[in-house]
C-alpha cells in the first residue's frame, strides 16, 4: 500500500471525524471541497490504476468515492437525521435515464451487457451519490451561501501552490504521491509553468479558479462577501489572491471563462433581466446545434486566437477537426452513439475527442447529451421559473450559480472536466429553492407575491438570508 492508498483511507476516517465535530452541512462541504482538491489523482494505465484503491475494474476507490464513502458513514452515524429529507426528485429520473442510455450505448454497438453495466455503474458510481447528498445537507439559502463561501475560501487557499507550481513546476503531486498524473510537456509555456496541484490538470485547475473568482467578485458587488473569510481575509483581499492564482494557469479557457462571467453579471446588472441566466447556457447550445448541421464556420474563433498564440489556434484547428470527423460518424447511431470502444483503441485515423459535448454525443448519444444538459441547467430553469417570488439575496445567488454554471457550458465546448463542485452548487440550490418556495398547489390556487425588498443584516445563517417564507396572498410565515 502506497501513499495515495494511505491518504484516501485517512480522508475517510477524517470525513467521519468531521461529522462528529461540525454541523452536518459544513462536514459535508469540506469532504468533498477539501478532499476533490488534495486527494490523489486516479490513472488508468496498461497495468490498472494509480492512485487509487483498486478491488475489480468496477469496484475501487478513488478520490471521488472516497469523499462519497467519508459523508456516507459519518452523516450514517452523526447525522442519521438528514435522511428523512430523501424524496425522488426529476432530477433521480433523469440521471436513471442516462444511466440506462449508457447501457443501451453498448447493447447496440455489439459491445455486450457486461460493457453496458460497466460503463452505466461507472457514471452511477461517480455522480449519484453526490446528487443525492446535495439536496439531503444544502436545504437552505443560507446553505448555498456557505458553499459558495467555502469554495471561494478554497480559491484562496489554492492560489498559493499555484504561484509555487508557476514558478518551480508542477511537482506537488508527484513529491507527495509518487508519481506525476498526466504529460508534463503540457505543463511549459511562456518560460513558465501552468500548475496542476492536484487535479487532473491545468485546464481543471483554471476552471476551478475562474468559478471561485467570479462567484467572489458577485458577493462582493452584491455587498453579501462583508464577513471575513475565517475572520481574516476581507473580500478584497480573496479576489486578488484568486485572480493571481487564476493567472498563473496561463490557460486561456479559465480566463476566458472568468472575463465571460464578468461580463454576465455587468449585463444582469444593467438589464436586470432574468432571461440573463440562459445567455451562456443558450449560446452553447446553439454552438452544438451549428457544428452538428455544419452550419456555423469556426475560421473567425481561429483567426482571433492565433492572433494570441499559434499554438493554441494549433490545437484548437485539431479539435475542430476532429468534431467534424466524429460528427459525420455518429448521424447513423445519433440516439446512442457509437460507444467508448471507439475512443478507446484510437485506432485508424482515429482523432482524439476532447470536448465534454461531443464525447457525451458521439459516444453516448443524445440521450446523454440532453439528460445532462438537463441536470446542470436545473438550478437555473428553478431561479428562472420562480424568480419574482424570491428574495432579493436569494436572486443575487441563484445569479452567480446560474452564471457560473453556464462559464462551465462554455468550457465543455472545448474542454471536458465537469466539476463536482458545480454539480453541488446545481443540485443545492434546486434543493434550497424547494424547501423555500411555496408547494406547487398552493401556488396554483393562490395568487404568490413575492416578498417586498428589504435590507438584510450581514449573512450568519439561512434564515436572515432567505427572509420570510412566501405564502399565499402576499401573508408571510
Amino acid at each position: 500500500m502506497g501513499m495515495p492508498q494511505i491518504a484516501l483511507i485517512l480522508w475517510i476516517i477524517a470525513c467521519v471525524a468531521m461529522f462528529a465535530f461540525l454541523r452536518p452541512t459544513r462536514a459535508f462541504l469540506l469532504c468533498y471541497v477539501i478532499g476533490l482538491l488534495v486527494l490523489p489523482v486516479e490513472v488508468a494505465n496498461s497495468d490498472g490504476f494509480t492512485g487509487s484503491i483498486v478491488f475489480t475494474q468496477s469496484l475501487r476507490i478513488d478520490k471521488i468515492t472516497a469523499c462519497h464513502l467519508g459523508v456516507l458513514i459519518g452523516s450514517i452515524i452523526f447525522a442519521p437525521h438528514v435522511y428523512r429529507r430523501l424524496r425522488f426528485y426529476w432530477i433521480d429520473g433523469v440521471f436513471l435515464a442516462i444511466a440506462a442510455g449508457l447501457f443501451a450505448t453498448s447493447m447496440t454497438n455489439g459491445l455486450g451487457p457486461k460493457d453496458g453495466l460497466s460503463v452505466a455503474m461507472e457514471s452511477v458510481r461517480r455522480f449519484l451519490p453526490l446528487l443525492v447528498f446535495a439536496r439531503l445537507f444544502i436545504t437552505s439559502a443560507g446553505d448555498v451561501y456557505e458553499a459558495m463561501r467555502v469554495i471561494v475560501g478554497a480559491g484562496v487557499v489554492y492560489s498559493v501552490p499555484c504561484l509555487w507550481e508557476w514558478r518551480f513546476s508542477p511537482q506537488l503531486h508527484r513529491l507527495i504521491y509518487g508519481y506525476f498524473p498526466h504529460s508534463f510537456s503540457q505543463f511549459a509555456r511562456y518560460g513558465f509553468f501552468r500548475p496542476l496541484v492536484f487535479l487532473e490538470h491545468a485546464i481543471e485547475v483554471s476552471g476551478f479558479m475562474a468559478t471561485a473568482g467570479a462567484l467572489a467578485c458577485w458577493l462582493h458587488f452584491k455587498g453579501l462577501f462583508k464577513r471575513p473569510l475565517w475572520g481574516l481575509v476581507p473580500s478584497w483581499a480573496a479576489i486578488g489572491a484568486i485572480v493571481v492564482g487564476l493567472m498563473t494557469t496561463m490557460t486561456f479557457s479559465g480566463i476566458g471563462e472568468f472575463g465571460l462571467a464578468l461580463g454576465v453579471f455587468a449585463l444582469m446588472y444593467f438589464t436586470r433581466s432574468r432571461w440573463v441566466l440562459w445567455v451562456l447556457p443558450a449560446a452553447a447550445l446553439v454552438w452544438m446545434g451549428g457544428r452538428y448541421f455544419n452550419v456555423l464556420d469556426a475560421g473567425g474563433l481561429l483567426r482571433v486566437t492565433s492572433s494570441f498564440d499559434a499554438a493554441r489556434s494549433e490545437s484548437l484547428e485539431y479539435r475542430l477537426r476532429s468534431e467534424r470527423d466524429h460528427l459525420d460518424a455518429v448521424r447513423s447511431h445519433i440516439l446512442f452513439g457509437e460507444g467508448a470502444r471507439k475512443g478507446l483503441t484510437g485506432e485508424g485515423d482515429y482523432m482524439a475527442v476532447d470536448e465534454w459535448w461531443m464525447i457525451q454525443l458521439c459516444y453516448y448519444g443524445i440521450v446523454s447529451l440532453a439528460g445532462w444538459y438537463l441536470i446542470w441547467c436545473a438550478a437555473i430553469w428553478k431561479a428562472f421559473r420562480h424568480w419574482r417570488v424570491l428574495t432579493p439575496d436569494l436572486q443575487a445567488l441563484a445569479t452567480g450559480v446560474a452564471v457560473v454554471l453556464g462559464i462551465q457550458f462554455i468550457d465543455f465546448l472545448f474542454n471536458s472536466f465537469p466539476s463536482m463542485f458545480l454539480l453541488l452548487l446545481d443540485v443545492g440550490m434546486v434543493s434550497a429553492m424547494r424547501h423555500y418556495l411555496p408547494t406547487r398547489a398552493r401556488a396554483h390556487r393562490a395568487n404568490v407575491r413575492a416578498v417586498p425588498a428589504e435590507a438584510f443584516p450581514p449573512i450568519n445563517s439561512g434564515e436572515e438570508l432567505a427572509g420570510p417564507m412566501v405564502a399565499p396572498d402576499g401573508a408571510t410565515s
